[in-house]
């Protein structure tokens, strides 16, 4: 295989990590596949004093950090601070412990220049990352009325968080039948129709909505073929919680409004454009922006004057007790201060986010990764999962390991 044009010490791939036993397991899983793949160095940067558990690779920089910092600041520290810690002369690919390495064509991420930085898209807007940036109070207070709705929901809903019911396929399916029928209404009032001719003039036990998934008219629950619980559907209470509370269910998009009309589970403002704003003097002219990832990038020498401000500001940030404990809002600053808003980003391929959460978000042999339910698909080679790591109930994590052939073990 070739080496992209480039000779094989040009160019190295670069992981942070040190602390939490967690981080060290996705890292040591992380290392093992990009090792299958890679044809070019892997290098580790750790503070190992830091570290409960051993760093299962050989190429490792000790650096010590603030003794004052959390392993999660620490290693924030060691992440903007990478031009100070690494070789000069070399391109160099940043990974996130928990990225992984699916194809050989990790390699052909060095065929991209940085000029001055090269970072992927996040799988949110700015709006919507803002109140886990900052201590604005947004999140917490939509925190606040979810657990107002759901205490309310638990009262009639028997299935609600149920761990059996979430470990369950099907009920992912179910979910995204659920949000393609939302963003095509004429699909969805067909379904109505036929859904409500079931109810009221037939006397069918069963509602077939696929091949995989029914409703029960006894017992009023959405099941696989079976009879698992899927879904407790809102239909069956939401008059009563309506009654209840100051909630209201929107039924055109399937959503929990407040009294004010918000959608319940929408938490986003515009306070980190403020706070950048306020403490480093750059305007952000559009708060809805689809900021950059920290997962993967790419960087090199012509980076320096990029990644020192953003470590700078970090660090200013750490002393902030309005900004949280993160590196993407100074990451956004820095972003708008080199005016690169604009700049082209790294394909999705090189960092397919995976969220559990997201029900479109899947995998399905033969067609690949997808975010959106198919509407667009890929076969990436670098993949994040940045929350569930190794939950063998989710069928991406399951792909993970039939396409790498590594299973993983904490």
């Amino acid at each position: 295989m070739e080496t992209c044009g480039k000779h094989k010490n040009d160019n190295a791939f670069v992981y942070v990590v040190c602390g939490a036993d967690e981080h060290i397991n996705a890292l040591n899983y992380s290392i093992v596949c990009i090792k299958k793949y890679s044809l070019f160095p892997i290098i580790v940067i750790t503070d190992s004093k830091r570290n409960s558990k051993k760093i299962e690779h050989d190429n490792i920089i000790d650096i010590p950090t603030p003794e004052n910092y959390s392993h999660h600041a620490a290693s924030i520290f060691l992440k903007t601070g990478l031009h100070k810690f690494l070789p000069p002369g070399k391109t160099y690919c940043y990974l996130d412990s928990d990225v992984i390495a699916l194809s050989e064509e990790v390699n052909s991420i060095f065929d991209f220049k940085p000029e001055p930085i090269l970072f992927a898209s996040d799988h949110c807007t700015m709006q919507r990352f803002s109140p886990y940036a900052v201590n604005c109070g947004c999140a917490e207070k939509t925190k606040e009325e979810i657990t107002q709705l759901e205490s309310e929901i638990k009262k009639h809903n028997p299935f609600f968080h149920s761990e059996k019911l979430q470990e369950n396929n099907y009920f992912r399916e179910f979910h995204r039948i659920a949000i393609s029928i939302r963003n095509n209404p004429i699909k969805g009032l067909r379904l109505a129709i036929r859904f409500l001719c079931f109810l009221y003039f037939t006397h069918k036990k069963y509602f077939r909505l696929n091949q995989n998934i029914r409703y029960n008219r006894k017992n009023k629950t959405w099941i696989d073929n079976k009879d698992n619980a899927i879904l407790f559907h809102v239909l069956n209470y939401y008059k009563k919680i309506e009654k209840e509370s100051p909630f209201r269910f929107r039924f055109l998009k399937m959503s929990w409004v407040n009294k004010s009309g918000k959608n319940v589970y929408n938490c986003s403002c515009e306070h980190l454009s403020e706070a950048i704003k306020n403490k480093f003097n750059v305007h952000i002219t559009d708060n809805n922006w689809q900021h950059w990832n920290g997962g993967v990038f790419l960087f090199s020498d012509i980076s320096h004057n990029f990644l020192e401000t953003w470590h700078q500001w970090t660090l200013q940030a750490f002393e902030d007790p309005y900004w949280k404990t993160r590196d993407q809002g100074t990451l956004i600053a820095t972003v708008w201060k080199f005016k690169l808003n604009k700049k082209q980003r790294l394909q999705k391929k090189f960092n397919f986010i995976a969220d559990y959460y997201n029900p479109e978000n899947t995998y399905c042999e033969g067609k690949g990764f997808t975010y959106d339910n198919f509407r667009t698909a890929f076969n990436p080679c670098f993949i994040h999962v940045y929350h569930q790591f190794g939950n063998k109930n989710w069928e991406i994590w399951n792909a993970i390991e039939n396409i790498t052939g590594i299973p993983y073990h904490e």
